[in-house]
C-alpha cells in the first residue's frame, strides 16, 4: 500500500494528522508490518478469548435478543446469531463492574503489545456495526473498497479469493483499524441478494429511531437478513428441507456463500416450475448438490456415487434426479 504521508490523516481513523496520532514516532514499512502482524495475532486472540471464556454467558445473552420472525429459518437465526456475537462481545456490559468482554479483554492483553499496536488496539472500542457496499475488488492487490452507506465514507479492506466478495454486495459488521487499512472484526455477513436502494432505507429508518442502528443493532440486523431472504418463496416444507439439507453440506466443505445461494436459487426455481413430489429427500438433495458440482463449480471429477454416500442415498436415484434438474435447469 502506499506510504503515509504525516499531514495525511491517519489510517487508523482517529481523525487526526498521522504526525500526531499513529505517526507520532517515525516508523518504517517492517515497522508498519509488524504492528499489523501484532494486530492480527491480537484479533484471533480475542476471537479464542470471546468463545471459550465466555461461551455460557454469551450464549444467554443471544438468547435473549431472539426475533420471532427468524424462528422459522435456521439457517438465518445462524446468520443473526453470528452477528450479534459481534455486536455483543463489544458494546453489551453484562459481565462484572457493567464491562463489556472486550473491556476485559483490553486489561489482559493490552499490556502485552508494542505502544504502536496498544494505541490501534485501544480504538477498537469505538467501533460499531455497520452496513457497507463494495465498491470495488483488486485481485492483484488482494484489497477491496467498501462504502458505508450511511456515511459514503470509503474503506479498504483485505480481499482474498476465499472472501467471494462482489461488487454491488451489501456488507455488515463492525470495521477495525490497521495501519493503512481496516478489517472486520471477528467475521463479516455477507449480502447478496440485496440492492444497495433497499439497504440505504433501511439503515436510514434505523438511523433515526433514538439511539440509532447502533442501539438497535439486533432489529436492523434481523430485518436486514428477512429483507434478502423474501425473494425465496417455498410452496412445500419438503422443498425447503431439501435447500437446507445441501446448503448444511457445502458449508461443511468451506463452498463460498455466493454458491451455495445460486445452488437453493436454482432448486427453488425447478420446485416452482415442476412442484415435485418429494418421498426421499436426500436423494433429491443429492442430486442437486452434484448439479452444483459440475454445472456451478466445475467439478468434473466428482461422480454420482461420491456423492450418494454422502447423502446415504442410492446412485441410481442420484442419476435419476440429476437428470430431471439438468432438463429443467440445463447447463449453467
Amino acid at each position: 500500500m502506499s506510504k503515509i504521508k504525516r499531514n495525511d490523516p491517519c489510517p487508523c481513523g482517529s481523525g487526526k494528522k498521522y504526525k500526531k496520532c499513529c505517526g507520532a514516532n517515525t516508523i518504517n514499512t517492517n515497522q508498519f508490518k509488524s504492528t499489523n502482524e501484532e494486530l492480527n495475532y491480537i484479533h484471533q486472540e480475542l476471537i479464542s478469548f470471546t468463545i471459550n471464556k465466555y461461551e455460557t454467558k454469551l450464549n444467554k445473552q443471544i438468547k435473549s435478543y431472539q426475533k420471532s420472525s427468524l424462528q422459522d429459518n435456521g439457517a438465518i437465526t445462524d446468520v443473526y446469531n453470528t452477528g450479534l456475537i459481534i455486536w455483543i462481545m463489544f458494546h453489551v456490559a453484562f459481565l462484572e463492574n457493567n464491562k463489556t468482554i472486550f473491556d476485559n479483554f483490553y486489561r489482559i492483553y493490552a499490556s502485552k503489545l508494542s505502544p504502536q499496536a496498544k494505541n490501534i488496539l485501544s480504538k477498537w472500542a469505538e467501533s460499531t456495526p455497520s452496513a457497507y457496499e463494495v465498491t470495488s475488488v483488486e485481485h492483484k492487490k488482494q484489497v477491496a473498497a467498501i462504502k458505508e452507506i450511511s456515511t459514503n465514507k470509503i474503506y479498504i479492506i483485505p480481499s482474498h479469493k476465499k472472501d467471494e466478495l462482489i461488487v454491488g454486495s451489501i456488507i455488515i459488521g463492525s470495521l477495525v483499524p490497521f495501519i493503512n487499512y481496516h478489517n472486520f472484526v471477528y467475521t463479516m455477513i455477507k449480502l447478496y441478494r440485496q440492492d444497495s436502494s433497499a439497504m440505504n432505507e433501511l439503515v436510514d429508518k434505523y438511523n433515526q429511531a433514538s439511539g440509532g442502528l447502533h442501539e438497535h443493532f439486533p432489529e436492523f440486523l434481523a430485518d436486514a437478513l428477512m429483507q434478502g431472504a423474501d425473494e425465496l418463496k417455498w410452496d412445500h416444507p419438503f422443498h425447503e428441507e431439501i435447500g437446507q439439507l445441501l446448503a448444511n453440506h457445502l458449508v461443511e466443505k468451506d463452498i463460498s456463500d455466493r454458491i451455495i445461494m445460486e445452488g437453493v436459487k436454482h432448486w427453488n426455481k425447478y420446485c416452482q416450475q415442476e412442484n415435485p413430489i418429494i418421498q426421499k429427500p436426500n436423494s433429491y438433495a443429492a442430486a442437486l448438490e452434484y448439479f452444483v458440482q459440475r454445472s456451478i463449480l466445475g467439478n468434473s471429477s466428482i461422480t454420482q456415487k461420491q456423492i450418494a454416500e454422502e447423502y446415504n442415498t442410492s446412485p441410481g436415484s442420484v442419476s435419476t434426479n440429476f437428470r430431471k434438474l439438468s432438463n429443467v435447469l440445463g447447463n449453467q
